[in-house]
């Protein structure tokens, strides 16, 4: 077992995706940057979805940008696809893209256009 341990705080894409309402550019890097005053080093700053499924995600690129050169916090984003991952590769300061394979088949329904078939396939490449 690792004596070590990372913490991953996932408010600024988990949370707000869940606002009925999008939260500004702006207020998304308020939010992170308090995250970062806290003492957090690690968080999930957005996803890289479709903007139609998910539009409070809409401007993860811009988020991502006000975050350029800083060294002292990784920003890692959501990739539920391989589109989301061109996106995300395209926008990205240097760092790290996650994706996720959900096995609930009515959650995965939910939050993914891909059939989860295609999902295992994608792992092979």
């Amino acid at each position: 077992m690792s004596d070590f341990v990372r913490v991953v705080e996932v408010g600024p894409r988990d949370g707000l995706q869940n606002e009925a309402v999008a939260v500004s550019v702006e207020t998304r890097i308020e939010f992170i940057e308090k995250l970062i005053a806290a003492g957090l080093t690690s968080i999930e700053a957005g996803s890289f979805v479709s903007p139609k499924w998910v539009p409070q995600m809409a401007d993860t690129a811009e988020v991502l940008k006000a975050f350029a050169g800083r060294s002292d916090v990784a920003l890692p984003v959501l990739v539920p696809n391989e589109k989301g991952l061109d996106a995300g590769a395209k926008s990205r300061r240097p760092g790290r893209l996650q994706s996720s394979v959900r096995r609930p088949k009515p959650f995965h329904r939910k939050t993914s256009t891909a059939p989860s078939p295609h999902l295992w396939s994608d792992l092979d490449r």
